[in-house]
């Protein structure tokens, strides 16, 4: 391994250390104390690392194939389900023994005669890097995968004597199976023995001053010198895929990502319109980022688009996958096209480049302001939630009335004024499929939408989403009626609520906390939420935003409890509603054999209440259920039912659930589908052996049973029936003084919470059109508050095996 030894320059200030100015990563001290150096060697040595992913040391199968088992083993790479990481190592050799061959034959392709492009120009970019260095800073490159080896480096690092060092994966977006699996490399290492290392980091600088401006300078000269613009050419910014497994369980790369070339494109001026981003080098089984550069480029082609210019966008040097599969794949691809496919190489060794990663070393990351309308469509993982970004949420939806509307509170405190359905509208409106994480999926596909959830229970049905920004009033007229169309089977007409910005804040804040239920302060409305919650995580529509107004919701709520009185009115609906049959129909849960159908969130309040309200013992509880075979529902429902018997079906129709109706005495149905599970006929048939009477309680939106209600040995309670047993009750709870200062408490603490993010949001927003306003490049101020348009196609498959990404 060669190190760049420093070629003069200036010496660094008294005191200045590599992480002056702060790095957003900031400084990590492994050991605290450092040894001054032998001789005349200066009495503190700093060191630079760059780390780049890796590549085979010939191209040739044999070292292919090492190569590839040693980045196959990686389980960031492969991410297996839990309990099977001891297969990473066999399924990484076999998957790279079968790849062999064919990947050595693309190496061959792009090989030079120094041997792998991409190693050859990290070594490049250090050497041009130490040239314009401070002197007493020396610069090293490493490998994650072959060599030079990281801890091959790092002892090198260690016997120069160098006692501090700045350590720059060359991926300026976060990814797991990028940045961090190369700093697990280097802390892997310093675990070992006693290192002497002070280390600095530079992990996340997607949004760097120099590093856009760098990228930006680089496209401006290649369209200048292929006599290329924005009138008769179509920018595609290309990255390398990952897996959507990995953005939903916390992955930020795709976000990074988006920002980067958010900026770029402001910098360069570029029209929105003209420009997209798309992703490259999938692999394996699994749902990978959409759209796919592939596709994209044929979809260009087809609509007669002159010219394409694909920027490799995240790649900081040439490799594989610029070279051949940008280059030459790619190309092949429209050959047979009128279009004109121009590819704008890697940052490489370009001077601004370099230049803006001294900086980076030395001063750490000066992230640029985002612009102010941020890439759409990428459902992103939850990393800095922050606060909701309550201009740009929508909320379009169904309700029945709750017992406050009206109530307390002045308009300022109480929210929007809302218009209701009734029982029969909420049934007819909802889809009778109810299968929401597809319609999640088709809502977002449409564009306008970047993220959101469907509250859907037995009282509302209402869709939250948080839209692209720079969207006006006209346009919202359109968002609403494609929303309508897609949420609703037949148009419930003037019954449908949509509420915008802060109203929308205050409506999902005060459904949050139960004012908007029948049953106000019920805490199942909080479970409620969760599950919509895990729903979109499982449709892939759950981004920051969307994480952001969860964790305020239950945030709010719980503070609301700890510091009010709200906290002494805690009524459980199902436990009212289930006291009431059984006050109504003479019976006694805790001698009676229980059977609850269903495993939605109303299943999972009913085994709560049944167990611990109305005495029910596991032995006497049976719940079945479909789906759920993992996940935070089935441990909602495990917790509810705890020592009862769990029996998980396909469908309702099974023998096993006929056995369990026949040996029931009360049957619990918490579904939420609009066709019946049980009918005279087959009831009749599951109880014909039955001596004992039959109690059904149905809390259905839609109704569950079909002609029951005059069998003989069967009680039915419909939902309705429940609803005026929880509103005899609630209407009992609200004439109490007590209650009524609670809930105004409450109601001021909403209004105060939605004007203070509404008055937040509006200030960012202002302070983007200052900083736009005073911009003295005309290219920059073009494009500020411009988004770039981009397809959200993503989905997420538990059972897949998980490939992440790589450059090789």
């Amino acid at each position: 391994m060669r190190s760049f030894t420093s070629r003069g320059g200036d010496s660094p200030s008294a005191g200045e250390s590599p992480s002056a100015g702060g790095s957003d990563e900031g400084s990590l001290p492994l050991r605290a104390e450092l040894h001054s150096s032998q001789g005349s060697r200066p009495a503190q040595e700093r060191g630079v690392l760059l780390i780049n992913l890796g590549t085979p040391d010939a191209p040739t199968p044999a070292a292919v194939r090492r190569y590839l088992a040693e980045f196959l083993a990686d389980p960031s790479v492969i991410q297996l389900p839990r309990g099977l990481g001891w297969l990473n190592g066999p399924l990484g050799r076999m998957i790279a023994r079968f790849r062999a061959s064919t990947s050595a034959a693309m190496y061959r392709i792009v090989w030079t005669p120094n041997g792998s492009p991409l190693l050859t120009i990290t070594q490049d970019q250090a050497a041009a890097l130490q040239a314009i260095m401070p002197r007493g800073w020396r610069v090293f490159c490493a490998m994650r995968y072959g060599k030079p080896s990281i801890p091959a480096v790092l002892r090198e690092i260690e016997e120069q004597r160098i006692e501090e060092l700045v350590i720059v994966p060359m991926y300026p977006q976060f990814s797991g199976p990028t940045t961090g699996t190369a700093m697990r490399e280097v802390y892997k290492y310093l675990k070992g023995d006693d290192h002497r290392l002070q280390l600095s980091t530079r992990l996340r600088w997607y949004n760097d001053h120099h590093y856009i401006r760098a990228q930006a300078e680089l496209l401006e000269e290649f369209m200048r010198k292929n006599g290329l613009a924005a009138e008769d050419t179509y920018l595609l910014f290309s990255t390398h895929g990952l897996p959507v497994s990995y953005v939903t369980r916390g992955d930020p790369y795709p976000e990074h990502v988006a920002q980067t070339v958010a900026l770029v494109g402001r910098q360069l001026g570029w029209p929105s319109d003209r420009m997209s981003l798309a992703f490259q080098s999938r692999f394996g089984p699994t749902k990978w980022l959409e759209p796919y550069t592939d596709k994209v480029l044929e979809e260009l082609a087809a609509r007669n688009e002159k010219r394409i210019v694909i920027c490799p966008i995240s790649f900081t040097a040439d490799c594989l996958e610029t070279l051949e599969e940008l280059n030459v794949r790619y190309r092949k691809l429209i050959a047979h096209t009128e279009t004109e496919l121009h590819v704008c190489p890697a940052l490489n060794t370009f001077e601004p480049f370099i230049a803006g990663l001294k900086q980076l070393v030395m001063r750490g990351s000066r992230p640029m302001s985002a612009p102010a309308t941020a890439v759409a469509g990428i459902t992103a993982a939850p990393t800095d939630r922050g606060t909701p970004d309550v201009h740009s949420l929508v909320m379009v939806g169904l309700s029945l009335p709750g017992r406050l509307e009206n109530s307390f509170g002045g308009r300022s405190s109480r929210g929007p004024k809302l218009r209701h359905t009734d029982e029969t509208g909420l049934r007819q409106a909802k889809r009778p499929a109810c299968d929401i994480p597809a319609l999640l999926r088709r809502i977002q596909q449409d564009g306008c939408v970047r993220e959101g959830w469907i509250w859907n229970t037995c009282h509302r049905f209402e869709f939250y989403g948080y839209l692209n920004a720079g969207i006006d009033a006209g346009e919202r007229t359109a968002i609403v009626d494609e929303l309508r169309r897609l949420l609703f089977d037949t148009d419930p007409g003037d019954t449908v609520n949509v509420l915008w910005g802060p109203d929308a804040q205050h409506h999902l804040l005060r459904t949050a906390v139960g004012l908007n239920s029948c049953l106000p302060g019920e805490r199942d409305v909080l479970e409620q939420l969760g599950a919509a919650h895990r729903l979109a995580q499982r449709a892939g529509t759950v981004g920051n935003l969307s994480e952001a107004a969860h964790d305020e919701a239950v945030r709010l709520n719980n503070e609301l409890r700890e510091t009010t009185d709200w906290g002494m009115f805690d009524p459980d609906y199902c436990h009212i509603a289930l006291a009431g049959v059984a006050e109504e129909a003479g019976i006694d849960f805790s001698t009676c054999k229980v059977v609850v159908l269903g495993g939605s969130t109303t299943s999972a309040g009913v085994l709560r209440a049944l167990r611990e309200r109305l005495g029910v013992a596991g032995r006497q509880l049976t719940l079945c259920y479909r789906g759920h075979r993992k996940g935070g529902h089935l441990k909602v429902l495990r917790k509810a039912i705890g020592e009862g018997r769990r029996i998980r079906v396909q469908t309702y129709e099974e023998a096993a659930v006929d056995r369990c109706i026949a040996g029931a005495d009360i049957l619990v149905i918490g579904i939420d589908r609009t066709e019946p599970i049980l009918n005279a006929d087959r009831l009749a048939r599951c109880r014909a052996s039955s001596e004992g009477p039959l109690t059904i309680v149905d809390f259905n939106t839609f109704g569950s049973t079909d002609g029951v209600d005059d069998l003989k040995g069967a009680k039915l309670y419909r939902l309705h029936q429940l609803d005026a047993e929880v509103r005899a009750k609630a209407d009992e709870m609200c004439s109490s003084e007590t209650f009524g200062r609670a809930v105004e408490a409450v109601e001021l603490r909403i209004a105060e919470l939605v004007q203070k993010q509404a008055d937040n949001d509006t200030l960012t927003s202002h302070r983007a059109e200052s900083e736009t306003s005073v911009c003295t490049d005309p290219r920059q101020a073009q494009l500020d508050g411009d988004g770039i348009k981009l397809s959200s196609r993503v989905a997420t498959n538990p059972d897949d095996v998980r490939v992440g990404s790589a450059r090789s």
